[in-house]
């Protein structure tokens, strides 16, 4: 079952034994991730667009029970942008790395961030009312959404 959704994802069917690795540019803040990737998607809300100094963000969500840091610099830098959310971000070069609800199951991992997201395609994208006019949005491609 797909942590806080209610629709399966656009990935491969061995992701879900899949041991994914990433971190930050500098190498300070790393992770692996294990088990199947959730709700590949994009961003465009005013948090994202200024954390990333671009129009949008990319995001996928693996559950914590087999999510673990493991660079010299252990968890990242915090940084609270709702009273319930917070982004992790390196405190080293800065790279956004990922983000996690208060007492969510799961962490939101930039795709950028991992180091090979090549079988990853963002789904969704939210916030579109808040995108940059000169971008096409990203069409909803979740199993059974609206097209």
């Amino acid at each position: 079952m797909l942590p806080n959704t209610d629709v399966r994802t656009d990935v491969r069917t061995d992701a879900s034994t899949a041991v994914r690795t990433g971190g930050c540019l500098c190498g300070r803040v790393r992770f692996e991730a294990a088990g199947a990737p959730d709700y590949p998607h994009v961003c465009s809300c005013p948090h994202c667009q200024k954390l990333a100094g671009g129009p949008l963000m990319s995001w996928v969500s693996f559950e914590l029970a087999g999510f673990r840091w493991t660079g010299p610099t252990g968890e990242p830098a915090w940084h609270h942008t709702w009273p319930d959310s917070r982004r992790g971000f390196c405190p080293t070069c800065g790279s956004q790395v990922c983000a996690q609800d208060d007492g969510a199951p799961c962490i939101a991992l930039t795709l950028s961030a991992l180091d090979d997201a090549s079988d990853l395609t963002p789904v969704n994208q939210s916030f579109r009312s808040d995108a940059v006019p000169w971008l096409p949005r990203l069409p909803d491609r979740r199993d059974g959404a609206a097209h």
